[in-house]
C-alpha cells in the first residue's frame, strides 16, 4: 500500500511538473513579438514607420494610391498629435493606422510599467484618427523583450517586428533597397519601410517594389489582412538563411 501511495505521488508530481513546464513555454512563446504569418498563399504586409517629417511621406502617398495599394503606416503618438493634415491624408488613402509608441526609446529599458504608459500614451493621440481595431505595436528601433511584449499586451497590443527589412532609413541606395526585399520575399511575410524624411529613396524604391513582387505572384495588403490569413509566427526568420512557408 505504501509503494502505491509513494508511486501516485512520484506521478503527481511529474504531472505537476509537466504542468508546469508546459506552462512556461506557453508564457515564453506569447511573449514574444510576431515577425510573419503562416501561409501557402503569396500575399506579404506592406508597412512603414513614421516618427517624424513631412517630405517623405508626401511622396510615398501618392505613389501607393495611384498603384491601389494598400499599407499598414506605423505612427508615433507624438506625430499624431502634431500633424493632423499628414493623418489625415494617411486615413484618406485607406491607409492601415498602427502604434509606434510615444516616446522614440528602447521599450527593453523602461520596465513594463513604462511601456504600458508610452502604448497608452500613444492609443490617445492615435486614437482619433483610427477607422478600426488598434491592436498592433511595432516598438521602437524594433527593440524587446518578454516583459515589453507582455506590458504591450495588458494595454491591449501586440507587439510586431519585420521579416523583411528594407533598410531604408541607411539609403544605402536605390538597388539596394530593391533586391532586399524582393529577394527576400516569402508567403506571410512583413515588409518593414520608412515615410520618415530621414530616409532620402524610399519614394524611388517603392515603384520597382512593387512591380517586382507583383511580377513574382505576390500580393500586397494591410498587416491586419495578412494577419487573417493563418497563424502569427513568433520564431525570427531573419538572418537563418531559409524563408518560411516555402517548403
Amino acid at each position: 500500500m505504501l509503494r502505491r501511495i509513494a508511486l501516485a505521488a512520484v506521478c503527481v508530481a511529474i504531472l505537476t511538473s509537466a504542468a508546469v513546464v508546459g506552462r512556461d513555454l506557453r508564457a515564453a512563446e506569447v511573449n514574444r513579438p510576431i515577425y510573419y504569418v503562416q501561409t501557402r498563399e503569396k500575399v506579404m504586409a506592406l508597412t512603414f514607420d513614421l516618427s517624424w517629417g513631412t517630405k517623405m511621406l508626401g511622396l510615398v502617398l501618392p505613389i501607393l494610391e495611384q498603384a491601389h495599394q494598400p499599407a499598414t503606416f506605423f505612427v508615433s503618438g507624438p506625430y499624431a498629435r502634431t500633424h493632423p493634415e499628414e493623418m489625415k491624408a494617411i486615413m484618406d488613402a485607406g491607409m492601415e493606422l498602427a502604434s509606434h509608441g510615444a516616446a522614440h526609446v528602447n521599450f527593453s529599458g523602461l520596465g513594463a510599467a513604462g511601456v504600458e504608459a508610452n502604448v497608452r500614451t500613444a492609443n490617445a493621440d492615435l486614437s482619433p484618427w483610427a477607422r478600426g481595431p488598434l491592436d498592433l505595436l511595432r516598438p521602437p528601433n524594433g527593440d524587446w523583450n518578454p516583459a515589453s511584449v507582455a506590458a504591450a499586451r495588458a494595454a491591449g497590443y501586440q507587439t510586431i517586428i519585420w521579416s523583411i527589412d528594407s533598410l531604408d532609413w541607411m539609403n544605402p541606395g536605390v538597388s539596394t533597397i530593391v533586391s532586399r526585399v524582393t529577394k527576400q520575399a516569402f508567403p506571410g511575410a512583413i515588409i518593414l519601410m520608412h515615410a520618415s524624411d530621414t530616409c532620402k529613396q524610399t519614394n524611388l524604391a517603392l515603384p520597382p517594389i512593387l512591380t517586382d513582387l507583383k511580377a513574382q505572384g505576390y500580393r500586397l495588403v494591410t498587416l491586419g489582412e495578412l494577419m487573417k490569413m493563418g497563424p502569427a509566427m513568433r520564431d525570427d526568420p531573419r538572418g537563418s538563411g531559409q524563408k518560411p512557408n516555402m517548403g
